[in-house]
């Protein structure tokens, strides 16, 4: 029956002849321990592209300066506990008289849990890309361009990913330094690298030096490299007889240790600024536009100085796991004062609501609104944000780590290495298949982590 339904048209084309029981057996997983038995193959059977990814990483490391530099821990449950050492023990009270007692001193252990999140790629390569002869193998090809993608999408997560956000997301590093009991951030007010000056890398590293860290790895986004180059290089002296250009730099060297930023850290293409925003993502899937008002009254933490006093405009995107929404603007800009707030109430849009919003804002008197904060969608159809200045747009941060402690300090707990996993064929002629990565960042010493927030950048909002 099957036999007289394909044609042999090419001894080596995925249409060639095939019996009843082949048919059969092709659309099976089937049993045994030697694959070499199986002829043709085993259908829908996972691939392991960890290879794949090791040689994408290897040749595109300017964009996996991350995924390069994290250990991978292997994990074998979609939530994975394990407990944190915040403190060995009260050491400064450890003497006792001769032949005397001494209180108990114990360990500091907190329980932590990290749900794995799922990064899922979908490809697929058409019957007539395979049966023609192309200038490289489509099926290698797009398994190195899916790899590739889901890299790049885990390399994000890990300076973005916001779970309260986008449920499907991780928490990415910065994250979850934040959401620590006594995180180390250092807020700059809008101010340049220049400005600041040795402090900008000094201070947060002997902060972390304090409890016990010792922070020798910064990440930055790319526009404040040119900053952090020119604060280097205001401290290095030439002779006359020098002859060489101006050298590139890519550590610090502080009291506390060096800090380095060369060709494994520093710059990350994934590592973005508060700037515009534009939509993007799935028409068809991504949030509706929501709606939103905006006023001003008297708050006790307010941060709005007296030098912040002024009209601000402000814009409003719904985001999930597609894409981000259109903007909504507000149709007039909010007055200000010294010791103000702006509670700013954003309703959802009823048809296509978003699991998120990301705030937009001016500068004080500005035009030009550029991302604020990123907030969680409330489930009652109505969020409130309170803009206290606490956060400024149009600004930058940059990430400390520590490494080469005894323990891992951030890691990514894998579930699964990369994958290829088949795809039944629908009604497409195509062979569709996923690329599946599934983990979470995992920043094990959090306080031996820093972040330094509301840094002013060329094109930003602030600049001092």
């Amino acid at each position: 029956m099957f036999d007289d339904l394909f044609v042999d048209t090419d001894a080596g084309a995925e249409t060639a002849a095939i019996s009843e029981k082949e048919l059969a057996k092709s659309l099976s997983i089937g049993y045994g321990t030697d694959s070499a038995a199986y002829q043709g193959g085993r259908a829908l059977v996972p691939e392991d592209c960890e290879t794949t990814m090791i040689n994408a990483m290897r040749e595109q490391k300017e964009d996996c300066k991350m995924m390069n530099k994290v250990k991978k821990q292997p994990v074998a449950s979609t939530v994975h506990e394990y407990n944190r050492r915040l403190d060995a023990g009260d050491y400064e009270n450890a003497t006792a008289e001769e032949g005397g007692g001494s209180v108990d001193t114990d360990q500091d252990i907190e329980r932590v849990t990290r749900l794995i999140k799922y990064i899922q790629i979908r490809r697929a390569v058409t019957d007539q890309a395979r049966l023609v002869q192309a200038f490289e193998d489509c099926w290698e090809s797009e398994k190195l361009m899916g790899t590739l993608s889901a890299l790049k999408a885990a390399e994000r997560l890990f300076f973005h990913g916001d779970s309260d956000v986008v449920p499907t997301e991780w928490d990415g590093i910065p994250k979850q330094i934040i959401s620590a009991k006594e995180p180390n951030i250092l807020d700059y007010r809008g101010k340049r690298i220049q400005q600041i000056g040795d402090e900008s890398i000094t201070e947060m590293v002997y902060q972390i030096y304090e409890r016990g860290g010792d922070a020798n790895t910064l990440f930055f986004p790319p526009i404040l490299g040119i900053d952090i180059q020119e604060l280097a290089r205001e401290r290095i002296r030439f002779g006359t007889n020098d002859k060489s250009l101006a050298p590139v730099f890519d550590s610090y060297p502080t009291p506390y240790g060096t800090v380095k930023f060369g060709e494994d850290e520093g710059p990350d293409k994934f590592y973005r600024v508060k700037g515009l925003i534009k939509p993007n993502g799935s028409g068809q899937m991504r949030p509706g536009a929501p709606t939103a008002t905006a006023t001003a009254t008297t708050e006790s933490k307010s941060k709005f100085f007296t030098a912040d006093a002024g009209n601000y405009k402000y814009t409003i995107h719904a985001v999930n796991k597609y894409g981000i929404s259109v903007g909504y603007d507000l149709a007039a800009s909010v007055p200000v004062s010294a010791g103000d707030g702006v509670r700013v109430r954003i309703t959802q849009n009823p048809d296509k609501p978003g699991t998120g919003y990301v705030v937009c804002r001016s500068a004080p008197n500005g035009n030009v609104v550029m991302e604020l904060i990123r907030i969680k969608a409330e489930k009652t159809g109505e969020t409130l944000f309170i803009d206290l200045n606490e956060e400024l747009p149009g600004t930058a941060s940059m990430l400390f780590l520590t490494e080469k402690k005894l323990q891992t300090i951030v890691q990514f707990d894998q579930l699964i290495p990369l994958r290829l996993r088949p795809l039944y064929e629908s009604n497409k002629a195509e062979t569709p298949f996923f690329i599946q990565l599934f983990g979470t960042a995992d920043v094990k010493v959090p306080e031996w982590c820093g972040i330094t927030k509301n840094l002013g950048y060329k094109g930003g909002l602030y600049n001092g």
